[in-house]
């Protein structure tokens, strides 16, 4: 079985237990600072490493529960896979219980179990009580059928059962898709002798490996992998869903700050202004146009002003569209949840998703919103669809971080709508089918225009052809299209030209004649051709005109261009089944034994044998030469 690595996140009001919990269950103090370890409380977020009984392993984030460091809480609650809400028996429910509630909520956090502690400190009936009352608090809340385990992390009492749960929760759940590109959202920054800069955060995307090229977002400052450590373990590579440790080259430590991301170049958005799907709580106060507000998104914060794009002030416990225009540039992908603070003094007040990373300026519009109701209800097939349909051809590593899916989900729709016919895979694009058959009949139609007007026409040059029906695609790409297009007998390619299908035109009786009349010429020389110059009509027709009438019977197949020479066809036959009698049965001769065999000289054997290469009849192999079989096998 894959070895899953499970995120345990803490969340609950201040001096309730957590880190106190944490050190029964792993054995490590998550509190660093000394000012932590003075006061007894937690300011900054804790990290620990965790093996469950069985042996499997975990990391646990250990957050601040003081209402002047629910930034660092937020910065913490990103990635968890399960959270621990602490509940102290000897207080209850408190302020930030509910505010840290809230934000897991808004996260989205899939699972949790509650932990009432200091249990130790209570009578039994004042237990039941604080228990009837925090189940009254979770009515209604992701939590409301979550287990309430009662523990006491002086005593050890409950810890045994607090541990079975976690177990079963790992048991019910599936690795994270390493699949797209990598981001990491940094929590931590900090210096090692020796070493240089490292930064910490959970992957939530992707994976990173020793020596990939990555950048820091937003800023674009390129950095290498140096070495990686997951759960406390030196690793070649992490996959989403395990806290990581990344020693980076090509960067500074003050050049880094919590909230950046680490991701694939290319991958994350930087933006100033984003579009946000926004639910307000309902114990929030109405929110004004321009609101100035902190957006928690990742482990940034952000400052910026909100403006509701479908009324003017919104209602506590209302949902809506808004647009927020951010002081300072973030880096943020569409469909990543975010938690909305206001500014002063700071308290929750709702979140959502992000929907929209392009930072468009222009007044909103009508056909905007409807848009954004799309991809709002959209499956992950229609937002993949909708993303390709509107640039036409995108590649697989852009369509995650824009559209805010996992790596996985983007693969599995694009394929799915490939199976139906709608989308078509060429090379790393995904491509809009009807859209590029429409590209392609038009292409199709201006190389039967073009012939109609010139019989001889002599076809698009490859790379132009590409610009025109599809820039999109790169060269590679362009040549798979158009050998699969030949194949299908939907264009004809000789060399670097594309030919319409089917045949051309009927041809004038001077030009049949004095087609007949090259071929002829070049005919009689057999393996040893004249130059098609010292035909006696080369004159009369012109250089380019001699160059279209070439083409033209090499693509009618009775001419072959080897080199700068052209034969004939009867001549190229002959000469490929002297070289099949000479070399059967896996025999090899030197290009002068062969000269022999053709009966020519080296100015035509050399690029005679050169084309036969290039047609996968015959390989080179030092001074050598041997057949190959229909499999391409010497």
């Amino acid at each position: 079985m894959e070895d899953l690595r499970l995120i345990i996140g803490t969340a609950g009001h201040v001096d309730h237990g957590k880190t106190a919990l944490i050190r029964a269950l792993t054995g490590s103090d998550t509190d660093r600072l000394p000012e932590e370890r003075r006061r007894g409380i937690s300011i900054e977020l804790g990290f620990a490493p965790f093996r469950l009984p069985s042996g499997r392993r975990a990391a646990v984030v250990d957050v601040p529960g003081h209402e002047r460091f629910v930034h660092h809480m937020l910065a913490g609650a990103q990635g968890m896979d399960i959270v621990l809400l602490v509940v102290a028996a000897d207080e209850g429910v408190m302020p930030q219980t509910r505010e840290h509630l809230d934000i897991l909520s808004l996260l989205e956090v899939p699972r949790g179990i509650v932990c009432l502690t200091k249990i130790d400190l209570v009578d039994p009936e004042w237990r039941e009580l604080v228990l009837d009352d925090l189940r009254g608090e979770l009515q209604g809340t992701f939590l409301e059928d979550a287990p309430v385990v009662p523990i006491s992390a002086v005593t050890g009492e409950g810890i045994p059962q607090l541990l079975e749960l976690l177990e079963s929760a790992l048991d019910g759940m599936r690795p994270r898709s390493a699949v797209g590109p990598a981001r990491l959202p940094i929590d931590r920054v900090f210096t090692l002798p020796g070493f240089g800069t490292v930064v910490t955060g959970t992957l939530v995307s992707g994976q990173i490996a020793l020596e990939d090229r990555l950048e820091i977002m937003p800023g674009g400052r390129a950095v290498r992998v140096r070495s990686l450590q997951s759960h406390g373990e030196a690793r070649d590579a992490c996959r989403a869903g395990e806290r990581t440790a990344v020693n980076l080259s090509g960067i500074e430590r003050e050049d880094v700050l919590r909230g950046q991301v680490l991701a694939t170049p290319g991958s994350v958005a930087e933006t100033s202004q984003v579009t946000l799907h926004l639910g307000l709580l309902e114990s929030a106060p109405p929110l004004p146009v321009r609101a100035r507000v902190r957006l928690h998104v990742g482990t940034a914060e952000v400052i910026g002003r909100v403006v509701p794009l479908e009324t003017g002030e919104m209602e506590p416990g209302s949902h809506g569209y808004v647009r927020l225009r951010a002081e300072q540039p973030f880096a943020v992908a569409a469909r990543d949840r975010f938690v909305l603070r206001s500014f002063s003094p700071p308290h929750t007040i709702g979140g959502g998703i992000v929907l929209d990373v392009q930072g468009h300026h222009r007044r909103f519009r009508r056909e905007d919103l409807e848009e954004l109701e799309r991809r709002q209800s959209a499956s992950p097939e229609e937002m993949v669809l909708g993303a390709v349909q509107r640039r036409f051809a995108v590649r697989t590593q852009d369509l995650a971080p824009e559209l805010g899916l996992p790596g996985s989900e983007v693969q599995s729709a694009a394929e799915s709508l490939a199976a139906q016919g709608r989308l078509r895979r060429l090379g790393d694009l995904w491509l809009d089918v009807e859209e590029l058959e429409r590209r392609l009949e038009r292409a199709a139609a201006d190389l039967r225009a073009q012939r109609e007007r010139d019989p001889l026409w002599r076809g698009k040059d490859r790379a132009a052809w590409r610009r025109e029906a599809a820039p999109e695609i790169d060269a590679r790409g362009a040549a798979a299209l158009l050998g699969e297009l030949a194949a299908a007998g939907r264009l004809r390619l000789v060399g670097e030209r594309v030919l319409p299908a089917g045949a051309p035109a009927a041809l004038p009786k001077d030009l049949r004649d004095d087609l007949r009349s090259l071929e002829a010429f070049l005919a009689e020389g057999g393996l040893q051709p004249q130059p098609p110059a010292q035909w006696p009509r080369a004159k009369d027709v012109g250089p380019e005109r001699l160059e279209d009438m070439l083409v033209y019977l090499q693509a009618e197949e009775s001419l072959v261009r080897a080199g700068e020479l052209w034969f004939a066809r009867g001549a190229i036959d002959q000469a490929e089944r002297r070289l099949r009698d000479v070399l059967g049965g896996g025999r090899e001769a030197t290009t002068a034994e062969l000269r022999e065999v053709l009966g020519t000289t080296r100015k035509f054997a050399v690029p005679l044998l050169e084309y036969f290469d290039q047609q996968r009849i015959t390989r080179r192999y030092g001074e050598v030469r041997r057949l190959l079989d229909a499999g391409g096998a010497a």
